[in-house]
C-alpha cells in the first residue's frame, strides 16, 4: 500500500511540475501567507511599529498605497512579457529544433519561479493594500517595506529570466541540457546490482491495458510487492516510450495466483500518458538528440554544425552506456527473481542514435565524417560484440555515402573509416 501510494505521488509531482500551474502557484500562495502574517503581527503589535518608513515611503496611508499600487500594476504587465518571451522561445525551438524538447522548456525552474515570482508580488500588494487604511491612518509598515523588496526582486528575476531564456535556446546550451538529462536517466535506469538468473517465461496470464498511450512510468515497488504477496513472477512486456494500445500485454504473469484482483493491481503499477517523458526512458534522450540533428541537416534549415553537435553528444552518450549492464533487469526479494524488465540494449540505442543520421546524412560529407568519430567514441568502452555491432554501422556509412563526391573529398572520409574500423578490429 505504501508503495503504491509513493508511486502515485511521484506521478503526480511529475505531471504537476511539468507545466506552469504547481510551482508559481505554491509561490504566490506563499507569498499571500507572508503578507497575512505581517500584517497580522504588526496589527497586534508583536513587530515594532516603523514610525518613519525608512527611505522607501513616507508613512502614510496614501503614499504607501500609491508605491503599492505602482508595483502591483506593474507586476502584470511583466507577468504578460514572461509569457510572451516563454512563447516565442517555444515557437522557435519547436520549428527551428523539434516539437520534442518543448517538454523541457515547460519544466524549466527559472521560467515557472520567475512567473511565481511576480503573481505572488501582485497578490502580495493587493493584500497589504487591502489592509491599509486611511480612516483611521494606519499603514503595516513592515509589510510595505517587504512588498517594496519583493518589486526589486521581480526586476532581479526579469533580468535573469531573459538572461536566461536567451542562453537556453542556443544549440549548445540546449543540446547539453538533454544529453544531461539523459546521462541522469542512464545512471537510475543502468544501475549496477548482483546478477540473477532470469527466469523462463513458459506458460503465462496476460496483464492488459484498459486504456491507451506512451508508457511514461512503472512501479517497480508495487510490482514486487504483488510478485511477493502472490507467488507470480512478473515478466513486464513493454518498455518505457512504448506506445500500448487498449488491450496490448503490458506484462504476463508466470506460476501463483493469477486472479482478476491481482491482474487489476498489476494493471495500476503501469502509468500511461499522450506523451513520452525523460522518468525512466532513455531511448527519449537520444531520440531528441536524433531528433535535432535531423532537423538541423533537413534542405529547410541547412545547419550541419548542429547536426555534428548533437553527433558528438550521442556518441558520449553511448559510450556511457556500453560498460553497464543491458537487456533484462531482474529485480530480486529474497534472493527470488520477482520482476523482469526489459530494457533497451546498447545495440538499439546505437541503431536509434545512428540510423536516421546515416541515411539523412549521406549527401553531407561532413555528417558522415562525424558519425565515424562518434562510432570512434563509442567503442573505446565497448565489449567485442557491442565493437561487431558499431562495426556494421560504420560499414553502412560508407556503403551509404553519396557517391558525388570528389575523390579528393573521399580521401578523407577514407582516412577516418579506416582509423575507426582498425580501432573496431
Amino acid at each position: 500500500m505504501a508503495a503504491r501510494f509513493r508511486f502515485r505521488l511521484r506521478q503526480l509531482a511529475h505531471d504537476l511540475t511539468g507545466g506552469m500551474l504547481l510551482v508559481p502557484a505554491a509561490m504566490t500562495v506563499a507569498l499571500a501567507a507572508v503578507g497575512l502574517a505581517l500584517i497580522e503581527l504588526e496589527a497586534h503589535e508583536a513587530l515594532p511599529r516603523w514610525a518613519g518608513g525608512g527611505w522607501f515611503f513616507r508613512n502614510d496611508p496614501g503614499s504607501a498605497l500609491a508605491v503599492l499600487g505602482a508595483i502591483a500594476g506593474s507586476m502584470m504587465a511583466v507577468v504578460s512579457i514572461v509569457y510572451s518571451v516563454l512563447l516565442v522561445a517555444l515557437s522557435l525551438a519547436s520549428v527551428q529544433f523539434s516539437p520534442r524538447i518543448l517538454g523541457g522548456f515547460v519544466r524549466d525552474p527559472v521560467s515557472q519561479r520567475t512567473l511565481g515570482v511576480f503573481l505572488g508580488t501582485f497578490v502580495y500588494c493587493l493584500l497589504v493594500m487591502r489592509a491599509t487604511t486611511t480612516d483611521p491612518a494606519w499603514v503595516p509598515t513592515w509589510a510595505v517595506a517587504v512588498g517594496c523588496l519583493l518589486g526589486l526582486a521581480c526586476l532581479v528575476f526579469l533580468i535573469y529570466f531573459l538572461h536566461h531564456i536567451a542562453t537556453g535556446i542556443q544549440v549548445n546550451n540546449l543540446v547539453d541540457r538533454i544529453a544531461h538529462e539523459t546521462s541522469e536517466v542512464i545512471d537510475d535506469v543502468y544501475r549496477a546490482e548482483a546478477a540473477v538468473a532470469v527466469p523462463a517465461l513458459g506458460e503465462a496470464t496476460a496483464v492488459t491495458s484498459t486504456g491507451e498511450g506512451y508508457l511514461q512510468l512503472v512501479d517497480h515497488d508495487g510490482l514486487i510487492a504483488i510478485a511477493r504477496d502472490h507467488g507470480v513472477t512478473v515478466h513486464v512486456a513493454v518498455e518505457p516510450g512504448d506506445y500500448v494500445p487498449r488491450g496490448a500485454a503490458v506484462a504476463r504473469l508466470v506460476g501463483g495466483d493469477a486472479s482478476p484482483a491481482v491482474l487489476a493491481a498489476c494493471r495500476d503499477a503501469f502509468d500511461l500518458g499522450p506523451v513520452r517523458t525523460m522518468q525512466p526512458d532513455v531511448g527519449f534522450g537520444v531520440r531528441q538528440l536524433v531528433d535535432v540533428a535531423l532537423k538541423a541537416i533537413s534542405p529547410a534549415v541547412n545547419d550541419p554544425s548542429t547536426a555534428c553537435t548533437c553527433i558528438d553528444r550521442l556518441g558520449s552518450l553511448l559510450a556511457a552506456i556500453a560498460p553497464r549492464r543491458c537487456g533484462a533487469r531482474v529485480l530480486a526479494d529474497g534472493g527470488v527473481a520477482r520482476v523482469v524488465i526489459p530494457q533497451p540494449t546498447f545495440a538499439q540505442l546505437a541503431d536509434l542514435a545512428f540510423n536516421q543520421l546515416r541515411q539523412y546524412g549521406r549527401t553531407d560529407l561532413a555528417v558522415s565524417i562525424r558519425l565515424l568519430r562518434a562510432i570512434e567514441v563509442a567503442a573505446r568502452p565497448a565489449s567485442a560484440a557491442q565493437r561487431a555491432h558499431l562495426r556494421r554501422h560504420a560499414e553502412l556509412v560508407r556503403d551509404g555515402l553519396s557517391p558525388d563526391f570528389l575523390a579528393a573529398d573521399r580521401q578523407r572520409f577514407d582516412a577516418h573509416l579506416e582509423g575507426v574500423l582498425a580501432q573496431l578490429g
